[in-house]
């Protein structure tokens, strides 16, 4: 390989990874808009694996943003989603994975609750028509805090690795 072509190969890796960090942005960015249609869109098409733990394991795009609308997309739900820490690595020109440490916070003023939740995303991509989408994302729950405030002070409910159990949703 010259000296040109592996400089070419090395500025499009670059153009890869900022590519893949924006797709990340994008995601996070939606969520917190209440956009169900651009989350979505940040997954591939097809099959995929969206592993959301006691929310939910999806198999396409599709049911992942029925959810997210259902439950996510309300005036009373206020979401802040910050990603943050990426390690990115490329298996082949088209396809790579990473690792996202995510810091959520949830206020949910109808049921008068705060919720704190980080977690690990793990995250694997593939370039679909030219564009970098979402195949598979597990989500690896590290800690938790969901509070209520319905009584006046904050109280907390519940204290550990996720909120499973304390929050549901189910319809």
């Amino acid at each position: 390989m010259s000296e040109l072509d592996e400089l070419r190969r090395r500025v499009q890796r670059l153009e890869d990874i900022e590519a893949i960090r924006r797709l990340k942005a994008r995601y996070l960015n939606a969520c917190d808009s209440q956009d169900p249609e651009g989350a979505k869109n940040c997954f591939a098409t097809g099959e995929v694996v969206i592993d959301m733990g006691h929310v939910g394991v999806f198999r396409d795009r599709e049911g992942f943003a029925e959810v997210y609308r259902t439950f996510g997309c309300q005036p009373f739900i206020l979401d802040m989603h910050h990603g943050a820490n990426p390690e990115i690595e490329f298996t082949d020109d088209d396809h790579a994975k990473a690792l996202w440490a995510l810091e959520y916070r949830n206020f949910n003023t109808q049921a008068k609750t705060v919720t704190f939740v980080s977690l690990i995303y793990h995250d694997e991509y593939v370039r679909q028509n030219g564009q970098w989408k979402i195949q598979k994302s597990r989500s690896d729950f590290k800690t938790a805090l969901h509070c209520s405030y319905a009584n006046g002070p904050l109280e907390s409910q519940l204290a550990g690795r996720s909120v499973a159990g304390a929050v549901s949703y189910e319809k």
